[in-house]
């Protein structure tokens, strides 16, 4: 998967990253569409402490519609292609399921 690295101020590259695995209690999407909001800019411009929680060599950016691509044995209430908004705070490694259903169009 591709995924923006934030490097620091006005340091972002583009890296290839393993696929994550889904586990049995995981959802793993796929992103359709992603965009950038003021927090991501201002990061970008003004490096950290200044928007969203960002790490130096985590990935960036947070605001994405996604599609369902694989659903764990023991997630319920989830299928394949169906098109959720993830919640930004709780998509890595959290097992919420806090999310938004897209209506299929």
């Amino acid at each position: 998967m591709r995924a923006a690295i934030y490097n620091g101020k006005k340091n972002i590259s583009i890296v290839d990253l393993p696929s994550p695995v889904c586990g049995p209690d995981d959802v793993l999407l796929k992103t359709v569409y992603a965009s950038i909001c003021g927090t991501d800019a201002a990061v970008y411009q003004h490096g950290l402490g200044t928007g969203h929680k960002v790490t130096v060599g985590g990935e960036f950016g947070h605001e994405a519609v996604c599609r369902i691509a694989a659903v764990g044995k023991n997630a319920a209430g989830f299928q394949v292609g169906q098109r959720v908004y993830p919640y930004p705070l709780l998509v890595t490694g959290d097992t919420s399921r806090l999310y938004h259903h897209m209506p299929n169009r």
